[in-house]
């Protein structure tokens, strides 16, 4: 195990390609539960248990507020930590156990219980996932500010974290449609067996262990101790949320990753309600449209990193911002001519691709920008604080998700759906269909307007770390 003396000297130089990989497949387990809960739950909760769609919305907004509190005090209290394990790798490992525990107990309700205990049951160990969820990951993406200061390589190395947190949103969405959504002569509809979610959250549980302890083993030379450190106390908590929330150039980044994902939750939640009902496509054809997105996504990784390194990265968030913007536009096309479209499932392909080379940058580049500007705290304050910062990210990547599913249940019961119905009112239809672009239009322009607002170059950080 190397020393604090050594880890900070690895600050000053690259990480090697290996250590990228130890460190990027740790997002994989912890994507695979939250994208379970993005992409699913909304409908687990109303078409196969059954619930109300104000329910829902209300048990997750209930949720949000816990993580408001939860996320950034995770990331003070790992800044603050003082352990021979180090002041992230201690959470690495008892949050993965915890989410793997947490995870399993979310998918396995009897839809056969009333209708309140059904929804207790969803709420009470909701919030204990999203915590379990919470204590693994804001030291983590803590560790992976810390582990160098070079503008490029923060870069990188978010790009191979990404491209392994795409993997699990493909393997949540196209992979897990095709595993474990199958047909039956119970379930025609695949989506509908409470079985499915059950073996697809066994599965997602035991991939969870796998990532998390190999993350916690392969970047153990990494590990952070620092006995200087203050001891938790909530006021100088909130004086670190509000140093981090006063700087202007984390406070557009924080904005434009809300309403970043936002629009991604819109997708995942709001797509398979779309594709089953509005354009009818069957579990292998929603798969594939997912499956090309995401692919996309993770093929063009590299270009974006590649971009960035010409580009400030501001310019290259921009872009990608325009590109799908441009794929949601082309949705909202395809949903009037549904009909058409219904019999014609490869035009669908086309926006999964615009999509998802767009929103490839997306995903990575925010978190290097967060890097960055944990330096101007430095430089102005004297303090690095990368726990609070990421705690602050990971919540608005929390509340971007339960904006997602608040709305989509609130505005489900508004337009008449009745998940006892095969078939859905030809109104209904249409406005489920329209929500999907309109609202990750809507939130993509919003992203754009905040990230315009981020004014750190290349130039003026490298002349603020030399200071430091």
């Amino acid at each position: 195990m190397k020393s604090q003396e050594n880890g900070d000297s690895m600050q000053k130089s690259k990480v090697p390609f290996s250590h990228q990989l130890g460190y990027g497949i740790g997002v994989y387990g912890y994507g695979l539960t939250t994208q379970m809960i993005s992409s699913y739950l909304i409908f687990y909760g109303t078409a196969v248990l059954r619930l109300p769609g104000g329910w829902i919305g209300l048990m997750v907004s209930l949720s949000v507020l816990w993580d408001g509190v939860s996320d950034p005090l995770m990331g003070y209290i790992s800044d603050n930590t003082r352990s021979s394990l180090g002041k992230r790798h201690l959470y690495l490992l008892l949050g993965t156990l915890l989410m793997v525990a947490g995870n399993y107990a979310l998918w396995t309700v009897n839809p056969s219980l009333s209708p309140t205990i059904k929804f207790l049951w969803l709420f009470v160990i909701l919030l204990l996932h999203k915590t379990f969820i919470t204590v693994y990951a804001t030291p983590y993406n803590a560790l992976g500010a810390e582990m160098t200061m070079d503008y490029d390589n923060r870069s990188a190395i978010q790009g191979v974290k990404t491209v392994f947190f795409i993997l699990s949103i493909l393997s949540v969405t196209a992979i897990g449609m095709l595993v474990f959504f199958k047909p039956s002569l119970d379930y025609p509809l695949g989506q509908l067996n409470p079985d499915a979610y059950r073996n697809m959250a066994l599965t997602v549980s035991g991939l969870t262990l796998f990532t998390g302890l190999f993350t916690y083993f392969t970047t153990a030379g990494y590990r952070s101790r620092d006995d200087k450190k203050d001891r938790p106390n909530f006021s100088l908590f909130l004086t670190r949320v509000n140093f981090a929330l006063k700087e202007p150039q984390f406070r557009s980044v924080l904005l434009g990753y809300l309403f970043t994902n936002l629009a991604a939750a819109l997708i995942g939640t709001i797509g398979l309600h779309v594709f089953t009902y509005t354009f009818v496509f069957n579990n292998v054809e929603i798969a594939t449209i997912f499956g090309v997105q995401f692919l996309m996504s993770i093929l063009f990784q590299p270009f974006w990193v590649f971009i960035s390194k010409k580009h400030d990265k501001k310019n290259v968030v921009i872009a990608g911002l325009k590109i799908a913007i441009a794929g949601s536009s082309l949705l909202f096309i395809m949903v009037l001519f549904k009909d058409f479209v219904s019999g014609h499932f490869e035009v669908m392909l086309l926006y999964a691709v615009i999509v998802g080379f767009g929103t490839s940058g997306l995903f990575s580049l925010p978190f290097s920008m967060v890097a960055d500007t944990v330096d101007i705290e430095e430089h102005i304050h004297g303090v690095r604080n990368e726990g609070v910062y990421y705690g602050l990210l990971n919540f608005g990547y929390k509340i971007s998700q339960a904006l997602g599913i608040f709305c989509f249940g609130l505005l489900l019961d508004l337009i008449g759906f009745d998940s006892s119905l095969a078939t859905q009112t030809p109104f209904t239809l249409y406005a489920l269909g329209l929500l999907l672009p309109l609202g990750t239009i809507t939130a993509m322009i919003l992203s754009k307007s905040s990230f315009e607002k981020y004014t750190l170059t290349r130039e003026y950080l490298a002349s603020i770390q030399k200071k430091l």
